[in-house]
C-alpha cells in the first residue's frame, strides 16, 4: 500500500493544494487548516453554511523570501496577502468549542465580503494564535474510544474539527461509487471528503477501519476514530455546486452503525511522532490491528 496524493487546507473549506510531501508538527500537518473565516458573531464559516467557499484557492508563495497567503477565485482579482500572527487574540466559536484567533485586518476581510456577497459583509479571515498562552483545541476526549480515554498524551489541532491528521483509501471511494454511479449516474472523487493522506492498495474497501496504528513512510499514527462525514460531502469541490442526492445519503445506508447521523468514511489519525515527513509513494504498513 502507498501513499498517491497529500492534500493541505491553508484557509479551513476552501480548496486544497496538493504537495508531494507534508510535515509533521505538534498541531497535525503543517500548514493545514490554520487560517478560518468567521462571522460577525465570531462563529466559524465552512462550506456546510457557504458552499462558494469550495472556489476559493488559497496557497502560500514566496515573494522575496516573504510568505504570502496568494487568495483566488473565478471572477475575482488575485489577492496576496501578509499573514498577521502576533496581534490581539480573539475568540472564536468553533463547534462546541472556543479557539484563540488572530484577526487579519480589514483588506482581507473586504476580498472576502465581495466575494461571498449577501449576508457575509462581517465575514473575517483569522489565524491559529498557535504560540499564545491558552490556545490549544484539544482533539475532542469524547471522539476517543473508551479504551484511549485518558491515556492519551495532549495532542493539539490547528483548525480542523478535532484531527490533527486524516486518511482515506482509493479501494474505499470505488465501494461507494460503485454504489453512488447507479442512482445518480455519476461518480465523486476522493476530494469530496478533505483527507490529508490518500492511499491505495488495500485488500478490500475499508480495510483501514481495521487498523490501529499504521507507520506511513517513517511515521506511525494511531488511527483513534472512524471520520463521520456530513453534508459537505455534497459540494462539488471545483464549482461549488451542491449535489440533490449526494455520497451522504449512500454512506447512511450502508457505513452506518450507530445511526444514519453518524455515517462513516475514513480514519482520524494521531501522530506518535512529531517532525517527520509523509511523501508521495511512501509505504503504508500496518503494525496493529484494532480488536474485534
Amino acid at each position: 500500500m502507498k501513499v498517491v496524493s497529500l492534500n493541505v487546507f491553508p484557509v479551513k473549506s476552501c480548496q486544497a493544494v496538493n504537495p508531494e510531501e507534508i510535515t509533521i508538527d505538534e498541531y497535525g500537518v503543517v500548514g493545514d487548516r490554520r487560517f478560518m473565516l468567521i462571522d460577525g458573531g465570531s462563529r466559524f464559516i465552512s462550506q456546510r453554511r457557504c458552499p462558494k467557499l469550495a472556489t476559493i484557492t488559497a496557497k502560500f508563495i514566496d515573494e522575496s523570501g516573504t510568505q504570502l497567503l496568494h487568495l483566488s477565485s473565478p471572477g475575482m482579482k488575485d489577492y496576496k496577502h501578509l499573514p498577521i500572527y502576533s496581534n490581539v487574540r480573539v475568540n472564536a466559536g468553533l463547534w462546541e468549542g472556543t479557539v484563540g484567533v488572530v484577526d487579519q485586518g480589514d483588506d482581507v476581510a473586504k476580498w472576502f465580503a465581495t466575494l461571498l456577497g449577501p449576508g457575509y459583509e462581517h465575514v473575517r479571515l483569522t489565524c491559529a494564535a498557535e504560540k499564545q498562552d491558552g490556545y490549544k483545541n484539544q482533539v475532542q476526549e469524547r471522539y476517543l474510544p473508551e479504551a484511549l480515554k485518558g491515556k492519551l498524551p495532549s495532542i493539539s489541532v490547528g483548525l480542523t474539527d478535532g484531527a490533527p491528521v486524516s486518511l482515506a483509501s482509493v479501494e474505499s471511494l470505488a465501494d461507494l461509487n460503485s454504489r453512488l454511479q447507479p442512482v445518480t449516474g455519476g461518480c465523486v472523487g476522493l476530494n469530496r471528503f478533505r483527507m490529508n493522506i490518500e492511499i491505495s492498495g488495500c485488500s478490500k474497501p475499508f480495510e483501514e477501519d481495521d487498523w490501529l496504528v499504521v507507520k506511513i513512510g517513517s511515521i506511525p499514527f494511531l488511527l483513534y476514530r472512524d471520520s463521520e462525514r456530513c453534508k459537505l460531502t455534497a459540494v462539488d469541490q471545483s464549482t461549488g455546486e451542491v449535489d440533490k442526492f449526494g455520497p451522504l445519503e449512500i454512506l447512511r445506508s450502508y457505513r452506518a452503525p450507530l445511526g444514519p447521523a453518524h455515517a462513516c468514511f475514513g480514519q482520524l489519525l494521531i501522530p506518535l511522532q512529531l517532525g517527520g515527513v509523509v511523501r508521495v509513494g511512501d509505504e503504508v504498513t500496518v503494525l496493529q490491528t484494532k480488536k474485534k
